[in-house]
Protein backbone atom coordinates (compact mmCIF):
# COMPACT_ATOMS: atom_id res chain seq x y z
CA UNK A 1 0.00 0.00 0.00
CA UNK A 2 3.45 2.76 0.75
CA UNK A 3 4.23 1.96 -2.91
CA UNK A 4 0.84 2.86 -4.36
CA UNK A 5 0.73 6.35 -2.48
CA UNK A 6 4.36 6.58 -3.80
CA UNK A 7 3.18 6.23 -7.33
CA UNK A 8 0.45 8.66 -6.52
CA UNK A 9 3.06 11.28 -4.67
CA UNK A 10 3.60 13.48 -7.88
CA UNK A 11 0.06 13.58 -9.25
CA UNK A 12 -0.74 14.84 -5.53
CA UNK A 13 1.67 17.32 -5.22
CA UNK A 14 0.90 18.72 -8.70
CA UNK A 15 -2.97 18.95 -7.83
CA UNK A 16 -2.22 20.47 -4.88
CA UNK A 17 0.18 23.42 -6.33
CA UNK A 18 -2.78 23.47 -9.59
CA UNK A 19 -5.06 23.95 -6.70
CA UNK A 20 -3.43 26.19 -4.50
CA UNK A 21 -4.24 30.09 -4.25
CA UNK A 22 -0.74 31.63 -4.37
CA UNK A 23 -0.10 29.16 -7.18
CA UNK A 24 -2.65 28.56 -9.40
CA UNK A 25 -0.29 26.87 -11.97
CA UNK A 26 -1.12 24.00 -14.38
CA UNK A 27 1.66 23.72 -16.43
CA UNK A 28 4.14 22.25 -13.94
CA UNK A 29 5.55 19.19 -13.97
CA UNK A 30 6.68 16.88 -10.82
CA UNK A 31 8.85 14.13 -10.27
CA UNK A 32 9.28 12.36 -6.81
CA UNK A 33 12.89 10.02 -6.34
CA UNK A 34 13.07 8.93 -2.68
CA UNK A 35 12.97 12.20 -0.67
CA UNK A 36 13.96 14.76 -3.79
CA UNK A 37 11.21 16.58 -5.64
CA UNK A 38 11.81 18.16 -9.07
CA UNK A 39 9.57 20.41 -10.50
CA UNK A 40 9.58 21.77 -13.91
CA UNK A 41 7.54 23.91 -16.19
CA UNK A 42 7.41 27.70 -17.42
CA UNK A 43 6.41 29.96 -15.06
CA UNK A 44 5.70 34.21 -15.36
CA UNK A 45 7.10 35.47 -12.79
CA UNK A 46 10.04 35.16 -10.23
CA UNK A 47 8.16 35.41 -7.74
CA UNK A 48 5.87 32.41 -8.42
CA UNK A 49 9.01 30.30 -9.32
CA UNK A 50 9.47 31.11 -5.74
CA UNK A 51 6.15 30.55 -4.28
CA UNK A 52 6.10 27.44 -6.08
CA UNK A 53 9.23 26.34 -4.10
CA UNK A 54 7.66 27.17 -0.80
CA UNK A 55 4.43 25.57 -1.23
CA UNK A 56 6.16 22.24 -2.03
CA UNK A 57 8.07 23.01 0.72
CA UNK A 58 4.80 22.78 2.71
CA UNK A 59 3.51 20.17 1.14
CA UNK A 60 6.44 17.52 1.83
CA UNK A 61 8.68 18.89 5.00
CA UNK A 62 12.11 17.00 5.11
CA UNK A 63 12.28 16.38 1.32
CA UNK A 64 14.68 18.34 -0.61
CA UNK A 65 13.09 20.63 -3.56
CA UNK A 66 14.74 21.30 -6.93
CA UNK A 67 12.76 23.42 -8.33
CA UNK A 68 13.92 23.98 -12.62
CA UNK A 69 10.67 25.79 -13.35
CA UNK A 70 11.90 28.64 -16.32
CA UNK A 71 10.21 32.03 -15.85
CA UNK A 72 8.88 33.08 -19.39
CA UNK A 73 7.39 36.50 -19.16
CA UNK A 74 3.71 36.23 -20.11
CA UNK A 75 3.51 38.83 -22.79
CA UNK A 76 6.36 38.71 -25.48
CA UNK A 77 7.44 41.59 -27.82
CA UNK A 78 5.52 41.86 -30.90
CA UNK A 79 7.79 41.19 -34.54
CA UNK A 80 11.46 41.34 -34.42
CA UNK A 81 13.80 44.31 -33.75
CA UNK A 82 15.18 44.88 -36.74
CA UNK A 83 19.57 45.12 -36.36
CA UNK A 84 21.48 47.87 -37.78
Amino acid sequence: MKERRADYLPEHIRESLIHDPRVAEQDLKVDVKEHRVMLGGNVATPQLRETITNVARELLPGYEIVNETTVVPASEPDGEEPVA
